[in-house]
Order: C-alpha cells, then structure tokens, then sequence
C-alpha cells in the first residue's frame, strides 16, 4: 500500500531495499536489515528528498521503539521523512505519535492508513494506481530466467541503493552494464524491459548531476567550463578525479596504449545530453518514473507511455529518448536494441503531436461563426401583413458547439531523431 501511496503522489519508489554497511569486512555483503518502500521525492532545489516507508508488526515492542529503528535509518540514508504503519490490535497512545512526528516519522495503525491515503490524495487514495508490486517483482526476477543478467540486476535494485551518493550511480551502472552488453538480445521483450528500468535508475544520478551543475552555474558559458565541472563532479572532486586520473595514466602507459583524458564513455554525447536538460533541469527528475511506466509496457505488452499523451508531455519524451539513446551506445548495447524503443519513442511524440493539433484545429473551428440558413418560408399573406416577424430563436436550429477549448499547440515543436543528439556543442 505504501509503494502505491508514494507513486500516486508522484515520487519514485523502490521496494524492499536490502541494507547492509559498504565497508564491511565480510567477503560476501551481509544484510543488516530491509526497507519495505524506499521513495524519492523531487525537491524544489532540484535534489532528490529521500523518504522511508515500511509497515511492521509489533512482536513485544512499543510503537515509539519502531519509530526509534526507523529514525536510524533515516539517519543512514540521509532521509528526511519517515511513514511508519503497525499492525496493532489496539489503538495507539498519542504520546506515541506526538514523539515520533517529533523526529519527522508520521507513526499510523493499519487502520488507520485507507483514510489517511484518500485525505492525502484526495478523494480516491491511491489503491487504483496502475503500477503494482507483482510489476516490479516481474522486472527483479528476469535474472532467474536470464541468470548471465545477474550482475546488472543486483546492482539495480541492490548495490546502487546504498550508494554514498546519487551521482556515484551514473558512473558505475554504465560499468556495469557494460560487462554484460553481449547478453542483450533486441528480440527479447524482458531485455528491452530491463534496459529501461536501468535506464529509470541511471536517471536519478543524472538529474541529481543537472541539479547540481544548474545551481553550480546556471548554464555553463563555454564548453571547457562544462566539461571540467562534469569530470570533477562525477568522481567526487578535483582531488580525486586528478588522483583516479593519474593512476589511469599510470597503467595506460605500462601497456604502451596511447593514453586518454578520464571521461565517460561517449563524453561529448553526455555534455550535449546534460545541456539539453538544463533548458529545463526540473524536468529531469520526472524521467525516472516515465522509464519505470515504459519498462512495465514493454514486459507486459501494454502500449507504450499509453498516459502520456499531453502535448506538455511532448519535451519529457524527448528528454527520454535523449537518455536511452546515451546510454544504449555509453553500455555499448546492440544497435538493434536501441533503435527499436527510439522508435517507439518517436511514434510517441508523433501520435502526441497529432492529437495536440487536431485539438488545436477544433478550437479554431469552434472560434469561426456559423452561417446561419433559415429555411422557414414566409408566405405572400404573412409579407403583407404590417406586423410580420421573423421567426424566433426557438424555431433556430444554428448547430450548437459543445467542444471545450485545449491549450494550442505549442510552436516548433516536432518528434526527435537520433540525429538531434549528434549536435556539436
């Protein structure tokens, strides 16, 4: 219920996100303890705002001791808010709720929790949201029948969850995805499936970096300033991106290989990619839950982005194409398998772009005066009659238009190509 509840209000969720302590000692990662929802929230400063959510029992402790566990791990997180639901036989002290709301944890009873979500979400809640649990399970379990995908897939919905940082993610799913680029197959739905939702995960490092760099510099002037504000911002600051840099370096030349700056793979498609999305830098933190929507249709057959039908959403599907058609070549995917979703996502902005201009041409029609044709006749008798009238407006039978005005078109706006993303700077 808590997944559906975050995704209703617009945030990206993750469900049970293992936890476990990056610098352990042990050789294989062992688990510590598991979040039920794991929500991302976009904030006004255009940074991610972590919320925790998880329903629990209470087998022998108090409401404000799993409120207490859950403040810990909002502390582990960095999280800012916490939605704790306990199956409790009996209502809760107030005193309960009141401590821990005072750490930012809403403390609710199952109960309690079906008018809490349609108070939230007004007035239906969120039990009708598309988007179900089976859905991302399907996703997870693609390494099962697909074991040679493992790797990608634990990083997914595993490793990149307890990253130091959001903007770690951008660099090392493109290093994961690369080690198993040879076992993507274009013809397999569940493949295409999961480079969406890589694509959905990568996404989150990616608005996190527009976010920063926007603040950073609103858009940067040159590209020399672009460029090195990037490098040093992925490999989290001078100091180190110098320090990985010269180790590189290092090694480069004890091949005897001719030796290359430290970028991402594709470096100039990425800079044009990030400038394109500091035209709108908020809008990139809707890309994460627009790829999980595509990866659900791809699995499951449904139509592709089927909601996403405004002509508002026309820039968003063109940001999108933008993201996959970088990451597909950065992971070195078969071309195939890039070309196949780019077309979708053209044929998207296309059937958007037509729906959008035949509303467009009804509202000018709607604009337009109605000849009006009276073929009521008037006899010699009535035209001799000094007090003759013409027929009222209840004998008018003038066509009503009932068709409510939309917001026009908006101008230059057309589908995107793999050719706009091959622009110099």
């Amino acid at each position: 219920m808590l997944f559906k509840h975050f995704y209703s209000l617009g945030w990206f969720a993750q469900p049970e996100v293992v936890v476990f302590h990056k610098g352990g000692v042990n050789e294989q990662k062992k688990v510590i303890t598991d979040i039920d929802v794991l929500a991302l929230r976009p904030g006004t400063d255009l940074s991610w705002e972590l919320v925790l959510g998880d329903c629990k029992t209470l087998k022998g402790q108090s409401p404000a001791n799993r409120a207490l566990w859950l403040r810990g791990l909002m502390n582990f997180f960095n999280a800012s808010e916490g939605l704790l639901v306990l199956k409790k036989e009996q209502p809760m002290e107030a005193d309960h709720k009141l401590f821990a709301s005072s750490f930012n944890v809403t403390l609710l009873d199952e109960n309690e929790f079906d008018e809490y979500d349609k108070a939230v979400i007004y007035p239906n809640g969120s039990s009708n949201y598309p988007l179900t649990l089976n859905q991302i399970q399907r996703l997870i379990n693609i390494q099962v029948r697909y074991p040679k995908l493992k790797p990608l897939v634990e990083y997914l919905y595993i490793l990149s969850w307890n990253e130091n940082n959001f903007i770690d993610i951008v660099r090392k799913l493109i290093g994961e995805a690369q080690q198993i680029y040879q076992e993507i197959d274009p013809s397999i739905k569940e493949h295409l499936a999961l480079i969406l939702d890589t694509c959905a995960i990568f996404s989150i490092g990616l608005a996190e970096c527009v976010g920063i760099i926007f603040k950073q510099y609103f858009k940067p002037s040159t590209h020399g300033q672009l460029d090195e504000s990037l490098k040093y911002l992925l490999w989290g600051g001078r100091s180190q991106y110098d320090f990985v840099a010269r180790l590189r370096n290092e090694l480069i030349a004890a091949k005897r290989t001719p030796a290359t700056p430290l970028a991402l793979p594709e470096w100039e498609r990425f800079m044009q990619l990030v400038r394109s999305l500091l035209e709108y830098p908020a809008l990139a933190f809707s890309l994460p839950i627009l790829f999980r929507n595509a990866a659900i249709n791809v699995l499951f057959d449904q139509p592709f982005l089927g909601t996403y039908n405004s002509d508002k959403d026309l820039l968003l599907l063109k940001f999108g194409m933008l993201v996959y058609n970088y990451f597909c070549r950065a992971a070195k995917f078969p071309p195939q398998a890039r070309e196949i979703l780019e077309g979708e996502f053209v044929r998207k902005q296309s059937s958007v772009l037509s729906m959008s201009r035949n509303a467009s041409d009804k509202e000018e029609g709607s604009q337009q005066s109605p000849v009006i044709t009276n073929t009521t006749s008037i006899t010699e008798e009535d035209s001799q009659r000094s007090d003759h009238k013409t027929p009222s407006s209840e004998h008018d039978h003038t066509p009503k238009n009932n068709i409510q005005p939309e917001l026009p078109l908006e101008k230059n706006t057309k589908p995107v190509s793999d050719q706009d993303t091959e622009k110099p700077l």
